[in-house]
């Protein structure tokens, strides 16, 4: 009968023990795969804070909502009761949208660069055409005690005002030229912006130089404007009109359209791209008028669209797309070395499966600084290679055998070569990642079926 000890020893012998062994080596190394993780998601954020740092120098992603009427007037208000009640002028603000607004541009970009980092800028020329109905105010409000017409402003809200690069001024009816001045010209409003005040075009005005007392209404009219800015990333409108077009076209070769609307028409060629836009007011919940007092003039933003100056490249999405089927392809190499160790009878100390890991874990390390400079292509075909060569030479000698150094690096090329198809296959990746991994599952099963696990037959001999 087998001894305690005899028993014991067999045990730590076996290769099911051995087996376990390896899968918890295989849960230590996640430590390391979550240091990567941190060093990826620390470079990132570093890249991002380059980015918001040349924004803040060149221009930031511009969103432009606009342009839109806004008229003061007056209402009543009655607080208490009974012998208590008080009454109130409140002073209020009522927005109009145009009727027709067209937005004709171009956007001519390059690429700046700060450091290691690239960041895709734009000067776009923008050219505003459109037309406002006469306001009613009656739309807004019943119980109006004075309209101030004599204060209306056309107001643009701009993202990033400082994209700015020279004066605008608005053009009424094809004759009268106002200046725009700075900021939205709403009171207590927040965001950024310009306005142009309408008091001196009187001739919007019912009883012509009256609007200045307040008196009498105002009259549709046509406008037009353009505004030269530079920005970064993203270039966003919001649909203000009953009838908005823009027209957009740019020297950027990979445009990423985005928002709420995609464009109705677009062509799209390796120099440049055009794109069109032509949103009716029926295709976002926002009425052509309303008060300041009940909705914001943000009210429009998630109806925003426009077009992303994407920048094709992004290795950190990419190195952690690749860090995530680190564990699955780490237990797959320390599978085939447990295999040859095998089949060959030579034991592998867990230390040395140890390094075999780190030495797959510093694929990821490799990957990510060598894309940082020369390109994700190039540095993962050094990081492969790298690690690969190592992870092949080292198994060599430690199971003192040519042929199996050339195995690993046989199956190394496979993973390596799987994880690169699996990174380009964006819709597909995670169908890929589950049949490879139900692919190396079968194998491993299949390869092992002949395995003595509990390690008699060796006590045995």
């Amino acid at each position: 009968m087998e001894s305690l000890s005899a028993a014991v020893q067999r045990l730590f012998s076996s290769p099911a023990f051995k087996f376990f062994l390896i899968c918890g080596l295989i849960l230590i190394m996640t430590i390391p795969l979550l240091l990567v993780w941190g060093l990826v998601s620390e470079r990132e954020h570093r890249a991002e804070e380059v980015r918001r740092g040349v924004a803040n120098e060149w221009g930031g992603p511009q969103y432009i909502d606009g342009p839109l009427l806004v008229v003061p007037y007056t209402v009543k208000r009655v607080t208490g009761e009974a012998d208590k009640r008080v009454e109130e002028i409140v002073e209020r603000r009522a927005v109009f949208q145009p009727q027709t607004l067209k937005i004709s541009g171009k956007a001519a970009t390059k690429v700046l660069h700060r450091s290691i980092y690239d960041v895709a800028v734009y000067t776009g020329l923008l050219d505003f055409a459109g037309s406002f109905a006469a306001p009613d105010m009656s739309e807004v409000a019943a119980d109006i005690q004075a309209v101030r017409w004599s204060d209306a402003v056309l107001a643009v809200a701009i993202s990033d005002v400082a994209g700015l690069k020279r004066t605008a001024a608005l053009t009424i009816d094809g004759s009268d030229n106002l200046n725009f001045e700075p900021s939205i010209g709403v009171p207590a409003m927040q965001g950024n912006g310009i306005h142009v005040r309408l008091a001196p075009a009187k001739a919007l005005f019912e009883n012509g130089g009256a609007a200045a007392t307040g008196a009498g209404g105002m009259r549709g009219f046509d406008f037009k404007f353009s505004l030269a800015l530079n920005g970064s990333s993203e270039l966003t409108f919001a649909p203000v009109a009953r009838q908005t077009i823009v027209e957009l076209s740019s020297d950027w070769r990979d445009p990423s359209f985005m928002g709420a609307f995609l464009p109705n028409d677009r062509v799209l060629n390796p120099a440049e791209f055009a794109a069109r836009w032509n949103i009716p007011h029926l295709a976002r919940s926002v009425p052509q008028s309303w008060s300041l007092a009940e909705q914001p003039l943000e009210r429009m933003r998630s109806y925003a669209f426009g077009v992303r100056f994407f920048v094709p490249v992004d290795f950190y999405q990419l190195v952690t797309r690749a860090a995530k089927y680190a564990l699955m392809f780490l237990a797959t190499a320390f599978m085939a070395v447990f295999l040859l160790e095998i089949a060959s009878g030579r034991s592998v100390h867990p230390v040395q499966y140890l390094f075999v890991g780190l030495a797959m874990t510093f694929f990821y390390v490799l990957l990510l600084s060598f894309a940082e400079q020369v390109g994700f292509l190039a540095a993962y075909l050094v990081a492969a290679l790298a690690t690969g060569g190592l992870i092949s030479l080292y198994v060599a000698k430690v199971q003192q055998s040519f042929g199996k150094g050339l195995i690993m690096a046989g199956v190394l090329a496979v993973l390596y070569g799987l994880l690169y198809m699996i990174l380009q296959l964006e819709d597909y990746a995670l169908m890929a990642g589950a049949i490879a991994g139900f692919v190396m599952l079968a194998i491993v099963m299949f390869a092992t079926l002949n395995v003595d696990w509990s390690g008699k037959s060796r006590s045995a001999d």
